[in-house]
């Protein structure tokens, strides 16, 4: 955004030079936020050590005017001349310096460092000393003394960090001066600070812009008011002409000159002003600006006390003696309490005229006006005198109202601690409910979960455990923040009856909380405990029992998982077993069928065999036999797989030898059985077991295969490779995946329950080797890879 307002560059205008006496000329100067004016030909001229205040209601355009003049933001029309320069040229070149309301401040900085930050550009080296040196005299013109070089800002009250913001502003030695609401925030006596220190930089020649709200402490200071409503300059003043009431006026756009318009004005500067400011800071607020309403009277302001039901507590006052202060400190509620403790008691203002027959000393005369709010009695305003009297009834309708200005801001903060309460449950029941609901184990969700319940109750250590007896616990989970204990310690401490001190080294003593809960007939405990027994606060009782219904609900659910993991597991077991059961009964059964039938029809006595039939009838009992064999030692092979008991008995082998004894094994079945085999180097393994997988290989391709097979074998690098190959149908693709996994069998009326391959993979697998299927246009090809590896040392 550019306009005419910061136009004219370094050249000094004739009218604007110092000895023409014009500091600042703000000349015809609008800036527009969309189509809306922010400000309106504005016109405002002030003279070095002259103090400038410039007042109007909340929007009325004082930021706006203080963002031009420090040149943040550029008018759209008109000309701002700060010494002859623009806002930007004299900011640059020290002539300007401006105290912004939120000032600026790195609270995690010292005082030295916040005073140095930005001016360090251009220099090689900062000497620690010969900056303390030259901070402690700004600080010393401010009125802070040297022991605050080292402080951070964090640790400094608002009239400190104030004071601490204008030295800043005044180490750039600037001719101009700008501060805005630079007392918004800060008590009585903290504004008075700032106030006498504007008044010292005004009588040193200083031209200073003030930008208030609060237009008797601008009356106190300033030597001219301006006044804006809705971006215009609506009044130009002289405190010295001009009233207070007048300035109100012009602010609020008000003709009529009354008591009633002049307090109506200040209570709505009042509510803007208590509106920008933390709760707790609004009691003092409300105490001083009822004094300048009645006239500066002494006032006081008493709350109940929440450690000692029937107490009333001073917490503001103003204008009040320390003799008076040191009676007033703490007041019983009823009579006893004089006009305070009345007022509470009756709920109505109580006017005592003329205390001189008090044998103690204390004021004349005493007015109350209790503080209500919703159906309770929150404390007392009242007004204290040295002479007797009785105040005008006008006098306590004022002050009932700024009562309930004090009930209106006790409630705010009683909404905001509540509200900051009530997060901070919700945010530390948050971190136990993601800890439980996240993708960990229930272990380590329990652990963390516990850490974050730790947290959110300020607790030294907690712990859940289940009780499996009377005398025997099992620990789910602990946290604590003392690395000195371990889980045992922890336990220990927490599983002590509810509210029993620790014995540790503590002088005051822990306490803890217990809270049983059981879950499906188990019995739970949670416990914390506390390093002491005032650590606790009053949202404990309700983030525990939360605590413990989300830690029920997620041991419930990974006991549900479980259960239904397990009654899972059950089924597939059953359907396991129902299929082996099956599977067994139907290949034993052809076997003992068919050997039945022979030895039956051999003993039969009414026949007589010759010697070749019996012999046939014998080798087919023996045939039988060997297979319901080989299909017992495949159930007890694929048992001891299965619990990984299967053992190797492991020497070099010649696989010519096994390949040989393998096919000899194979029945013939009028296939025609070729082997390839190159020369083959000895073989590290179990010779049993290799022949085995060689025998079920053959073994599938003869029962499975077509009229050839073909057995290759040759050494690759470090590795032997055995490949067995048929031209039958082949292994349909959709079992190719699955074809190693036990009882796993094709569309064949073969005999067989399954498990040769998966076997054979098992054994393969225990050598490190691999066994796969191959992809070939027509039958089937399957590949036993088997890594050379050296004898092992110890093996002779």
């Amino acid at each position: 955004m550019t306009g005419a307002g910061v136009q004219g560059g370094d050249a000094p205008d004739g009218e604007d030079l110092p000895d023409g006496g014009i500091a600042v000329r703000v000349s015809d100067v609008s800036l527009f936020f969309g189509s809306r004016p922010a400000l309106a030909d504005v016109n405002l001229t002030i003279r070095a050590g002259e103090l400038l205040a410039v007042v109007g209601e909340n929007g009325a355009g004082k930021s706006t005017l203080v963002g031009c003049l420090g040149g943040v933001l550029a008018p759209h029309r008109g000309r701002i001349a700060i010494h002859g320069r623009d806002p930007a040229s004299a900011s640059r070149n020290g002539d300007l310096a401006v105290v912004w309301q939120d000032m600026a401040l790195c609270d995690n900085l010292s005082v030295t460092g916040n005073l140095f930050l930005g001016s360090e550009i251009g220099r090689v080296f900062l000497s620690r000393r010969k900056m303390n040196r030259q901070v402690r005299d700004h600080l010393a013109r401010v009125g802070l003394g040297p022991e605050h070089l080292r402080r951070r800002i964090g640790e400094l009250s608002g009239g400190e960090r104030q004071a601490v913001a204008i030295a800043r502003a005044l180490m750039v030695r600037p001719r101009v001066l700008v501060l805005d609401e630079p007392t918004s925030a800060l008590g009585v006596q903290e504004t008075h600070r700032i106030e006498r220190l504007l008044r010292d930089l005004r009588r040193d020649g200083l031209a200073i812009i003030l930008v208030s709200h609060r237009t008797e402490q601008v009356f106190g200071l300033a030597d001219r008011v301006v006044a804006l409503r809705h971006g215009r300059v609506v009044g130009d003043l002289s405190t010295v002409e001009a009233h207070v009431d007048d300035i109100v006026a012009l602010m609020s756009g008000l003709d009529v000159d009354s008591a009633a318009r002049r307090h109506l004005a200040q209570l709505s500067g009042l509510v803007d002003q208590l509106a920008e400011v933390e709760p707790s800071a609004s009691l003092p607020i409300i105490v001083t600006a009822l004094s300048t309403a009645m006239g500066n009277q002494q006032l006081c302001l008493h709350l109940m006390s929440p450690d000692a039901p029937g107490e009333l507590v001073l917490r503001a006052w103003v204008g009040a003696a320390e003799s008076d202060l040191a009676e007033l400190r703490q007041v019983p509620v009823g009579r006893q309490g004089g006009s305070i403790g009345e007022a509470v008691a009756s709920r109505l203002p109580i006017v005592a005229g003329d205390l001189r027959h008090r044998a103690a000393p204390g004021p004349v005369s005493m007015w109350s006006v209790p503080i209500q709010g919703a159906g309770e009695v929150y404390g007392v305003l009242s007004g204290l005198a040295e002479v007797p009297g009785r105040p005008q009834q006008d006098q306590i309708r004022l002050a009932s109202v700024y009562a309930s200005l004090a009930a209106t801001a006790i409630e705010r903060e009683r909404l905001l601690n509540d509200f900051t309460r009530r997060n901070r449950v919700l945010e530390s029941l948050r971190g136990v409910l993601a800890a439980l609901a996240g993708p960990g184990t229930l272990p380590s969700s329990l652990a963390t979960a516990l850490g974050a319940l730790v947290r959110g109750l300020g607790a030294r250590s907690a712990a859940l455990v289940e009780r499996t007896d009377p005398d025997r616990i099992t620990i789910q989970a602990t946290s604590t923040t003392d690395p000195r204990r371990d889980a045992q310690s922890v336990v220990r401490v927490l599983t002590r009856p509810r509210g029993e001190p620790s014995p540790g080294s503590d002088p005051n003593g822990s306490s803890v909380d217990v809270l049983p809960f059981d879950i499906s007939g188990r019995d739970f405990v949670l416990g914390v405990e506390w390093a002491r027994p005032g650590e606790r606060t009053a949202d404990t009782e309700e983030l525990l029992v939360n605590a413990v219904r989300s830690l029920r609900l997620a041991v419930q659910r990974d006991l549900t998982h479980a259960a239904q993991a397990e009654a899972e597991l059950l089924r597939r077991i059953r359907d396991l077993q129902n299929d082996f059961i099956r599977r067994l009964s139907h290949e034993l059964r052809t076997p003992l069928t068919a050997i039945t039938g022979y030895a039956t029809t051999l003993r039969a006595t009414d026949v007589t065999w010759d010697a070749e039939s019996e012999r046939r009838f014998l080798d087919a009992i023996v045939s039988v036999s060997q297979r319901m064999s080989r299909l017992v030692e495949d159930l007890l092979d694929t048992a001891a797989i299965s619990s990984g008991n299967m053992t190797l008995h492991e020497d070099w082998c010649d696989m010519c030898t096994v390949l040989r004894a393998a096919t000899a094994a194979v029945p013939d079945r009028g296939q025609q059985v070729v082997i390839n085999t190159r020369p083959l180097v000895p073989l590290w393994g179990d010779h049993d077991r290799l022949e085995q997988v060689l025998v079920n290989l053959l073994d599938n391709a003869v029962t499975h295969g077509g009229s050839h097979i073909t057995v290759e074998a040759r050494t690759d690098d470090d590795q032997m490779v055995i490949e067995v190959a048929d031209d039958g149908p082949g292994i349909p693709a959709e079992l190719r995946d699955d074809a190693f996994l036990a009882y796993i069998r094709g569309d064949t009326a073969q005999p067989g329950a399954g498990l040769g391959l998966a076997i054979c993979k098992a054994i393969v697998e225990a050598h490190q080797g691999d066994l796969r299927i191959l992809e070939v246009d027509g039958g089937a090809k399957v590949r036993v890879s088997l890594p050379l590896r050296a004898e092992p040392e110890g093996v002779r």
